[in-house]
């Protein structure tokens, strides 16, 4: 089956594109013989979002949501490869715990990988893993504080052995960065919490000291880490710095760039989240980190709860909110702002996630390249309603808020 889309604005030109099969197959100004030709209309094409964090919660936690629901919303939001976070229940922490979640991605509408929990416990379990060379594995995912139902780590030897497995089997490590006891001492000194305190408790100190230790061992072992939901001014100075000197990949969140503690008179506890949203400088300090190319990836944290738990005190609400159907759509709305290129927003949503994750045919609109891609005009917006989601979680801290719409093609 061989089908042409014509007239499609790709890297500001008019061009054709065939699609055999699933991939790419020409891309140009010539209308190769097809089955089927669909006009763009000058409308502009893009390759879909490969999205490293997302919580899908299947087995333990149906109720959040499954990888039908999840997957639903990942093509939804213009998402056409996601990996699945280990903090479930059960963990992802071993070979029988992984081949559980295998069984249930089954029922995935989009690609997906996985991304192994390792702690000071389990390195023998991960190796007997990974010692497989299995595709689906993208990453080892590295906790230093507690967050939805893991295990953290705290010493520097542990670490360091984490480090050793995965520069043996040459996969990044993924960190969670905020330290555990950092955040214990400011949670201590707070009697009645809500979430106006929950920037203070999860204090922008303990995320900035384990940055600085997780590089300062990078720079020494000489493996990939891959720092999740970067949040503070603080971390991105301290990636930039050292971006030449080890291998550092900086992921930040649309919610730590697009969304600041202002937002929380309004969204209450659909906004807590971990690393918690943070300052107005905060926000700028991620936009420059993207425009001096600090900032490599641009992932979800996609982390669904139910309406009723989030709608608890704030001491019983669980932290994270939706993002796969929002994350693609608010970015093209920025880039219709002049706040960001649309050549960077591809690098930030998908191909650089491409090239650190080693995926060879997914990140840019190119003949043998799978043709995972989105279709948008600029001129059709709309705004967040989490109402209309396919996640389960039917809340989100954007509501409201102006999007582009968009049309997948895969």
């Amino acid at each position: 089956m061989k089908k042409l889309y014509k007239n499609a604005l790709i890297d500001e030109k008019r061009q054709n594109l065939l699609v055999e099969n699933g991939y790419i197959s020409y891309v140009g100004e010539d209308a190769p013989q097809a089955d089927e030709v669909v006009d763009l209309g000058g409308k502009t094409l893009i390759p879909a979002m490969i999205d490293p964090h997302v919580h899908v919660r299947d087995l333990g936690q149906t109720e959040k949501e499954d990888w039908t629901s999840a997957s639903r919303a990942a093509r939804k939001g213009g998402v056409a490869m996601i990996f699945d976070m280990p903090n479930n229940k059960p963990p992802t922490v071993n070979l029988i715990n992984l081949n559980l979640k295998r069984e249930v991605a089954k029922k995935s509408l989009v690609r997906y990988k996985f991304n192994i929990g390792i702690t000071g416990y389990n390195l023998q379990s991960v190796r007997e893993i990974l010692q497989e060379n299995p595709s689906d594995v993208a990453a080892l995912k590295l906790f230093l504080a507690g967050s939805s139902n893991n295990e953290y780590v705290e010493n520097t030897d542990d670490i360091k052995r984490i480090f050793d497995l995965s520069r043996e089997y040459d996969l990044p490590v993924i960190i969670h960065t905020e330290l555990q006891k950092c955040i214990e001492k400011y949670a201590s000194q707070v009697a009645n919490p809500t979430i106006f305190e929950h920037n203070f408790i999860r204090n922008r100190e303990c995320a900035v000291r384990g940055t600085e230790w997780v590089i300062d061992l990078a720079k020494e072992t000489g493996n990939a880490v891959y720092i999740a939901h970067t949040s503070t001014a603080e971390e991105i100075e301290l990636i930039r710095r050292n971006k030449d000197k080890a291998r550092i990949y900086c992921e930040i969140t649309p919610h730590h760039l697009l969304l600041n503690e202002s937002v929380l008179a309004s969204a209450g506890n659909f906004a807590k989240v971990n690393p918690p949203i943070r300052t107005e400088a905060d926000n700028r300090a991620l936009w420059q980190g993207i425009a001096d190319g600090t900032v490599d990836v641009i992932g979800t944290d996609h982390a669904p709860h139910t309406l009723a738990e989030k709608s608890r005190d704030y001491a019983l609400a669980p932290s994270g909110f939706p993002g796969l159907e929002t994350a693609l759509p608010l970015l093209l709305n920025e880039v219709r702002k002049g706040n960001l290129t649309l050549n960077r927003l591809v690098e930030l949503t998908s191909t650089r996630a491409a090239e650190i994750f080693k995926i060879p045919d997914m990140g840019k609109i190119a003949t043998s390249y799978r043709a995972d891609l989105v279709v948008f005009d600029w001129n059709k917006t709309g705004v967040v309603r989490a109402k209309e989601f396919e996640t389960k979680a039917k809340y989100s801290p954007f509501e409201g808020m102006e999007i582009i719409k968009i049309t997948q093609l895969y």
